[in-house]
């Protein structure tokens, strides 16, 4: 058996005797494996010259191409910041009004705002200063959209600078939501630490008073006045209920799943029926009043939510206010319904005031109650297309107002 290999145009022959091949022994097979092996590891390797490989070749033959297959923008400017050629294809062009034909030779300062000039030509200007390769950064409108730009400047020779100007813009609009998502996760994780301070004894309290008085009124021994025990179980087990209710409300509001219904709401009647409601749960010495207003003016909006945004208004005014009067009333703005809930309780302290339709914005942190109610009733008003808003000082009172929009 022969097997042949090409050589300097010649034919290099390893000869094998394989004859009765058939007859021969395992171990004689393997010695003719092994002397394979050893011819075709002496044998030198075939060396076939590229015909392009001489040195500048590529460059020479491929030199636009590739330029033209990097993304980058590659320019030359002088010393004076003169504009000298586009080395890259027309389509990395991202100054607009720079046309890579351009004979005139624009200054640097003609083809980019003023603003971001002072940025490229100081990172030029340390480059001729250094001759040393700089790395700046920039912003430009480019078709109608701002985008980012990391600019690499060199030298080029004793005259002349190369700009490479890469566009950065989705780089560093992930950077911006990465910065974003964390402040959010801090935030989220500050909620939730005060939702748990808050919920742990929020919640524990009016079970106390429950379970407590509870055991009282069922027990037969026990000759005490059980209409107050009564009274009090049923006042902490309407503050348990809200308590759930805003939870829940406000988590099914985050999460986009809580259903909104567009009724006509009749302000007088949702006004009347939550007047009766909290008449008899002011403290003693406080006089809540309905006042008047036309009695055909109705709203767009889910009623419920109103009854509740009405309701949490209420209680909150019913809970600072000692003695003196709280009014509830609505009135035509325009377009619109404005109603209000005005009390001359204890008024809100000035640095209190921005925040307190936040989270747990509580104005007295010892006074029961989660602060979540005027969150969510900030979150009910404007899903129904209106907005809620507070005027008070210290010691003159408190009015809530919240809008709607008018229906006829």
């Amino acid at each position: 058996m022969y097997i042949c290999f090409p050589k300097n145009n010649t034919k290099q022959h390893i000869y094998l005797e394989m004859r009765d091949y058939k007859n021969k022994t395992k171990e004689e097979l393997l010695d003719v494996i092994r002397e394979l092996e050893e011819q075709l590891a002496n044998r030198p390797l075939q060396q076939i010259p590229c015909p392009d490989e001489n040195s500048g070749a590529f460059s020479k033959k491929y030199g636009k191409e590739i330029l033209y297959a990097i993304p980058d923008m590659l320019t030359i400017f002088d010393f004076n910041l003169d504009y000298i050629e586009l080395l890259s294809s027309p389509e990395t062009n991202h100054v607009e009004g720079l046309s890579g034909d351009d004979a005139s030779r624009p200054n640097l300062k003609d083809i980019v705002p003023e603003s971001e000039y002072r940025k490229i030509r100081a990172n030029m200007e340390k480059v001729i200063r250094t001759r040393q390769p700089s790395i700046g950064a920039h912003s430009l409108m480019f078709e109608g959209e701002m985008h980012h730009y990391e600019n690499l400047v060199c030298p080029l020779g004793d005259q002349y600078l190369l700009c490479m100007c890469r566009d950065v813009t989705s780089r560093v609009n992930a950077q911006r939501e990465l910065a974003a998502a964390r402040v959010k996760a801090e935030e989220a994780d500050r909620l939730k630490s005060a939702f748990l301070a808050n919920m742990s004894h929020e919640i524990r309290t009016p079970l106390n008073a429950i379970v407590g008085f509870s055991r009282l009124v069922v027990d037969p021994s026990y000759a005490g006045d059980k209409e107050d025990y009564c009274n009090i179980i049923e006042k902490n087990s309407e503050l348990l209920l809200c308590l759930f209710n805003d939870i829940l409300d406000l988590s099914s509001m985050e999460a986009g799943s809580l259903e909104f219904r567009k009724d006509k709401v009749n302000m007088y009647a949702a006004c009347l029926e939550e007047y009766t409601r909290h008449r008899t749960k002011v403290n003693e010495g406080v006089k809540l009043i309905l006042d008047d207003g036309d009695k055909n003016l109705y709203a767009l909006g889910d009623r419920s939510r109103v009854m509740q945004v009405l309701m949490n208004l209420l209680s909150n005014a019913a809970k600072f206010t000692p003695v003196g009067e709280i009014h509830l009333g609505y009135e035509q703005r325009g377009n619109i319904v404005q109603a209000y809930v005005k009390d001359t309780g204890l008024g809100i302290p000035a640095n209190r005031v921005a925040k307190i339709f936040e989270r747990f914005g509580k104005i007295n942190n010892f006074a029961q109650g989660t602060g979540l109610g005027l969150t969510v009733s900030r979150m009910l008003v404007e899903r129904m297309g209106g907005r809620i808003w507070v005027r008070s000082g210290i010691g003159i009172g408190t009015t809530f107002f919240f809008t709607l929009p008018m229906t006829e």
